[in-house]
């Protein structure tokens, strides 16, 4: 007798308070982060250092909070941690208007709204809250899709909105965003359980211990993190250097380099709303495989073809490819962590992927930056593009390959606990408990 489908998410009223709240965060972030550059560069006449000190800020939180901040999210209730964040959030983008009209915007606090902390560990966290199973991979999928949308829309409506109001009100739009998203998560009526107690003389360094030893010590779980972190790292190298290849060597203009921008935002909806048909086809193990072996593939024309509209055309497509197989990878393998871990542990083992995945962007730009000159642009964005396939590799030689489907939330494996996985046919396996 098989089991009765479980609802649609679109009638989960607490889904979608989330969902609503995380979306219009993300439109918001788009526009922040054209109106600091705007203000930066033109009302504050800001050296080339201090704009990439700007986005050195912007990527430092994940290197030097993410594990202390997933520590916070397994001792407390998530939904308070996030109401909070959005609110601090808020108040931090409410302060660039406030110091413009008071005539006294400062470097200092462009750097203080680039470092801004949201509460994105326990925002992932939290999700398993509220979803279990099939839901809570259906619930990433929807998530994914939407934050694509919403990061193509707030990218594209920054421009217009900072143009039309001014850089300074249109981060006031931001600073509303966050307070909906706070409001959104203060209407959830899920309530969680509360935390389990600390052991007697547990520290912070131990808890941060423990989330790196189950992330490193089992082995799915490990390779999982591993080769997504690697393809962080490989993608963040890319982008430092391929819109200064794209304008300087190939003699773009800007706007097709925003119009081939957009086919990235593209592609991201279309990667999250085909993975989880994909996944239910093949398993969890093959389309991560699959979306890993079309990051190089996608990457070559960019350092093949030449100037001209043909090569705009090829490289708009292969990034849609690209993009879309980097979120329904980044989107499958979220789902398959959250189902492997234990609830306990659910704030500390997503702060120890994302610090894994997010804190070596900054080297891997600087590294971009050295290669670019040493090699030449080209040549460079020729290594990274070899970089790209080692997470296939990295995947490929462990027990994650052969996942079909993740474990059910009954089954789920303690720390270093791996389930069982026995060899299937033709070299393949299947994942049992």
């Amino acid at each position: 007798m098989t089991a009765a489908p479980e609802p649609s998410l679109w009638r989960h009223g607490d889904f979608r308070r989330y969902w609503v709240g995380q979306a219009v965060t993300v439109a918001g972030y788009g526009i922040t982060t054209i109106g600091i550059s705007v203000i930066a560069v033109v009302d504050l006449h800001a050296s080339t250092m201090n704009v990439a000190l700007i986005a050195v800020a912007g990527k430092l939180p994940a290197l030097l909070l993410s594990l202390h901040a997933g520590v916070l999210a397994d001792r407390c209730r998530k939904r308070p941690i996030i109401i909070m964040c959005d609110v601090g959030c808020a108040l931090t983008l409410g302060s660039i208007p406030l110091a413009q009209f008071a005539g006294q915007v400062t470097l200092v606090q462009l750097y203080a709204v680039a470092f801004q902390v949201a509460g994105s560990n326990a925002s992932i966290s939290y999700l398993p809250a509220l979803l279990r199973g099939e839901q809570l991979k259906e619930g990433n999928a929807k998530l994914g899709a939407t934050n694509s949308l919403a990061d193509l829309t707030g990218n594209n409506l920054g421009g217009l909105l900072v143009a039309a109001l001014g850089a300074a009100r249109a981060i006031a739009l931001d600073a509303l965003t966050y307070l909906v998203c706070a409001v959104c998560v203060l209407t959830v009526r899920h309530r969680e359980p509360k935390p389990q107690p600390r052991p007697a003389g547990s520290s912070q360094r131990t808890e941060i211990r423990e989330g790196l030893d189950y992330t490193l010590n089992t082995p799915v779980v490990r390779s999982i993190v591993l080769s997504n972190a690697t393809t962080s790292f490989a993608l963040a190298a890319s982008s430092a250097l391929w819109s200064l290849y794209l304008l300087r060597n190939l003699s773009w203009s800007p706007t097709a380099l925003g119009v081939v921008m957009g086919a990235g935002g593209v592609g991201g909806f279309l990667g999250a709303l085909v993975w989880r048909g994909l996944e239910r086809r093949w398993g969890a193990g093959p389309v991560m495989l699959g979306a890993l072996a079309l990051n190089p593939l996608a990457q070559l024309p960019l350092v093949l073809v030449g100037p001209g509209t043909t090569g705009q055309v090829v490289i708009g497509a292969c990034l849609l490819v690209q993009t879309g197989a980097a979120v329904a990878h980044g989107g499958l393998q979220r789902s398959v962590r959250q189902e492997l871990c234990p609830a306990r542990l659910q704030g500390r083992a997503q702060a120890t992927g994302a610090w894994l995945a997010f804190g070596l962007r900054p080297l891997a730009a600087l590294l971009a930056g050295v290669l670019g000159t040493l090699l030449g642009l080209r040549p460079a964005l020729g290594v990274i593009t070899l970089l790209l396939a080692a997470p296939f590799v990295t995947l490929w030689r462990s027990p994650a390959r052969g996942l079909r489907s993740s474990p059910t939330p009954a089954l789920r494996p303690g720390p270093g606990v791996l389930p069982h996985v026995t060899p299937g046919p033709a070299g393949s396996s299947t994942t049992t408990s």
